[in-house]
């Protein structure tokens, strides 16, 4: 591997890096925010007694939401680790790589097991890059399925607008619970798009 060839993939993984990081801190905030909202719904069919029984169904369904959600963000995480780490043990072995090929011949006729090393590195590296390979797909199926729950709430937020429009004295504030719920998923969908506009390039 040439240096601009390594300079590039170093550039690929700080870029993953960089990307899974910001992911991973806005997302743990974005959840936070989406087990608050859903409990806030659970509160506010408690206080409204009768009159909103019909939307607990969907403030329940929220809250199951959330902790769904938490639970493929778990999945996620346990995902991007090993696939990380493996960015890591590629690069620091094209690194090592290259610094071995480009050794000056006089070098080269004082190690006679050099052309043995740099086999093994390079055996170690293609290992590396099928483990990434597998690595990367169980990343992009945990991705998958936090897209997948993340739609299933988006459909239950729906219901709970047009099940607020339904209601009387209730429906302004369970409009603005239901609203909110809204935008937090929405900001959670943005989220995970742009990880995978980041990602998906890689793989």
């Amino acid at each position: 591997m040439t240096s601009s060839a390594i300079d590039g993939f170093r550039h690929q993984f700080l870029g993953v890096a960089d990307s899974t990081f910001a992911f991973r801190t806005d997302l743990q905030r974005r959840l936070r925010e989406i087990d608050r909202k859903a409990l806030n719904a659970q509160i506010l069919v408690k206080r409204h007694g009768k009159a909103l029984i019909g939307y607990g169904v969907v403030a329940q369904s929220f809250r199951e939401g959330a902790q769904q959600l938490q639970s493929a963000s778990i999945l996620v995480q346990q995902a991007i680790e090993p696939l990380i780490y493996g960015f890591m043990r590629t690069l620091q072995g094209t690194q090592q790589t290259d610094k071995l090929q480009n050794l000056p011949e006089s070098v080269r006729s004082l190690a006679p097991h050099l052309m043995v090393t740099l086999a093994q590195h390079q055996r170690a590296i293609e290992e590396d890059a099928r483990r990434t390979a597998r690595d990367a797909q169980r990343l992009m199926q945990a991705l998958g399925r936090f897209q997948s729950v993340v739609a299933e709430i988006e459909y239950v937020v729906v219901n709970g607008r047009i099940e607020a429009a339904l209601k009387g004295s209730g429906q302004a504030a369970l409009a603005q619970v239901s609203a909110d719920m809204d935008k937090a998923i929405r900001h959670v969908r943005e989220l995970l798009r742009t990880y995978r506009d980041h990602v998906d390039p890689l793989f």
